[in-house]
């Protein structure tokens, strides 16, 4: 079974642009919890933090300008407020599909990993 689905998955590790091997490609159980460490340590972003921060001032400059277009009536105050609400609007996209892509990796790699661990309880010594 590891191998089927190892074979299916050859490829995942030159897509996603990794500089090492993915866990699925690894012949120990070692060699797996060692690329599966190396997988999660990699999937954290530099770019999470600064990108919410940027989101959130640009939600807030656009409520702000929603709030002076509402009261002005300028035709360019709307695209003032409309531009900041439309990058934070796509920003939050992004994020929300980051996040589910790595909840869907993350349930990937928890069926690896029981199959490693069947397949080391099925081919144990002590059974």
């Amino acid at each position: 079974m590891l191998s089927l689905i190892g074979v299916c998955m050859q490829n995942e590790g030159d897509s996603h642009g990794r500089k090492y091997q993915p866990p699925e490609q690894a012949d120990s159980w070692g060699e797996f919890r060692a690329r599966l460490e190396l997988e999660r340590a990699a999937s954290v972003s530099p770019w999470s933090g600064p990108e919410r921060t940027v989101a959130t001032l640009l939600f807030f400059v656009g409520l702000i300008a929603s709030g002076y277009a509402l009261t002005e009536h300028h035709w360019w105050l709307w695209l003032v407020m409309l531009t900041p609400l439309a990058i934070a609007g796509v920003l939050a996209a992004r994020a929300v599909d980051r996040a589910d892509h790595i909840r869907e990796r993350a349930a990937e790699l928890n069926q690896f990993e029981n199959a490693w661990l069947d397949h080391l309880h099925r081919h144990s010594p002590t059974r």
